[in-house]
């Protein structure tokens, strides 16, 4: 996966969300299965592109009459935004590296193994003589801690006293409910090899970027991923210098269904996510420690008016600039996908303020060093 299609997918969640954090989350690991196809039909139910024209304008509303607008054209643009620096370069290499280092421990192999100890052991279950799929460690090794580890009956506790080194057989009785037919209310037997006892940390071990790395990102070359992670730092930094402009709009009054347009939108996936859990939007809210739904409205008022005035002055500069949205555009930044769901207005509506907006501000500013 790629950078640059990894930042288009947070984007996308962003415009589902349109915008507004939320906040709320359920702590629910409820299987969904059986609902999905009920929230699709509820997120389809919802036309998230209502009140908009065919240019994700907002219908009935002239922004550029009603919004004033900083600066934003001949503006100095620092030269810094525009290059990745080393020290956020790394950062950014560091984080895809931190998954592949490896805690090296000291291996113990010249005592016995007691309660609490951490062991590497290897083992084959089997029952009735016969081997059951899943249980062995195909002689891999696995790290599991005496009184922590969770396994069936007392499989950890008849290690304590044995050694590295040591190949021995255990015995275990599955639970009736285990799960499986096949093993529930079964005797077994392990036979186990301990590999050693696992000592302090001595080190971690980092590689560096590789050309192997890069091919789990979807990149054909370490240099190809590096070029690509400068990319979005750029597209970041361009992004937040842009924002900080437009931070500077201002409105005297905000029309009231420009903000329900923002507010509807945010409560209509939160109807989704809830359908998905199977709760009632009421009871999700409360799951994220919301009374209700107006509670949550409320709490969120600053934000639905900031996300309305973000918009508003985008569109505002569209006006004065006569600045439009193609479907070509929609399918350069890959969102042809979203238009059958959200609707082609809502997508216009986006992309115009975080992408066509943004690029004509810079197109048009003066590099300074």
């Amino acid at each position: 996966m790629k950078f640059n299609r990894f930042l288009a997918l947070i984007m996308a969640g962003a415009l589902a969300a349109s915008v507004c954090a939320c906040g709320v989350d359920s702590g629910d690991n409820t299987d969904t299965t059986d609902t999905a196809s009920d929230t699709t039909a509820d997120t389809e139910a919802y036309d998230y592109s209502a009140g908009l024209d065919e240019n994700g304008f907002f219908e009935g509303i002239k922004a550029s009459e009603i919004v004033t607008l900083p600066e934003y054209k001949g503006v100095e643009l620092p030269e810094s935004v525009t290059v990745a620096s080393e020290e956020a370069l790394q950062g950014e290499i560091d984080i895809i590296l931190e998954s592949y280092s490896e805690d090296i421990y000291e291996e113990i192999t010249d005592k016995a193994i007691a309660d609490g100890d951490t062991v590497n052991i290897d083992y084959v279950g089997s029952i009735d003589g016969v081997e059951f799929q899943g249980g062995n460690t195909g002689g891999l090794g696995t790290d599991v801690t005496i009184g922590v580890t969770q396994y069936i009956d007392d499989f950890l506790e008849q290690l304590i006293g044995h050694k590295p080194g040591e190949n021995f057989d255990i015995e275990v009785t599955f639970p009736e409910d285990y799960g499986n037919d096949e093993l529930n209310g079964k005797d077994a037997i392990f036979n186990i090899t301990v590999n050693y006892i696992k000592g302090e940390l001595i080190e971690t071990v980092t590689p560096e970027l590789s050309d192997e790395i890069a091919a789990d990102y979807g990149f054909d070359s370490a240099e190809a991923l590096i070029d690509d992670i400068k990319a979005w730092l750029v597209q970041t930094q361009k992004y937040n210098f842009v924002n900080g402009i437009l931070s500077g709009a201002s409105c005297e009054e905000i029309p009231e269904e420009v903000l329900d347009f923002f507010i509807n939108a945010d409560v209509a996936q939160f109807e989704y996510y809830a359908a998905m859990y199977g709760m009632t939007v009421e009871d999700y809210m409360k799951s994220g420690g919301y009374d209700s739904v107006d509670a949550y409205i409320e709490s969120q008022s600053d934000t639905y008016e900031t996300t309305a005035l973000n918009f508003l002055a985008a569109q505002a500069i569209a006006e004065l600039e006569g600045l439009t949205v193609s479907d070509d555009d929609i399918t350069a930044n890959g969102y042809d996908g979203y238009v059958e769901t959200y609707g082609a207005p809502y997508i216009k509506q986006y992309l115009l303020s975080d992408v066509i907006v943004h690029d004509f501000i810079i197109n048009n500013a003066k590099t300074v060093k």
